[in-house]
């Protein structure tokens, strides 16, 4: 799967926060969920200026540092969209071979 582009994730981030208000919702959409917490993974200022822009629809934002906020957020959480589900195995430790332990 393509991760999105950043266009269509700002459209998705409006989405999720102000038409969805995930962060309010009794139940949620499972994709604003989702989304929502993505966001919560990135850096506190990031994820400050996703969320506020995304609330307001103020994509992108106007202010510099804002933008530069956002602009990285929104980069950020894509690299975090495209990265596979981790796959946890239960590893048993290697018995040790007679001649490491005559050893």
């Amino acid at each position: 799967m393509n991760a999105p582009s950043r266009q269509e994730l700002a459209l998705m981030l409006v989405w999720a926060f102000r038409d969805q208000k995930v962060e309010s919702a009794y139940d949620p959409h499972a994709d604003a969920l989702t989304l929502y917490h993505n966001v919560m993974a990135l850096p506190v200022e990031e994820a400050a200026a996703v969320i506020s822009c995304a609330r307001s629809g103020n994509i992108p934002p106007s202010d510099p540092l804002m933008l530069a906020r956002w602009t990285r957020g929104v980069c950020l959480l894509r690299e975090i969209i495209q990265q596979p589900m981790c796959e946890l195995s239960i590893a048993r430790p290697e018995r040790e071979s007679p001649a490491a332990t005559a050893a």
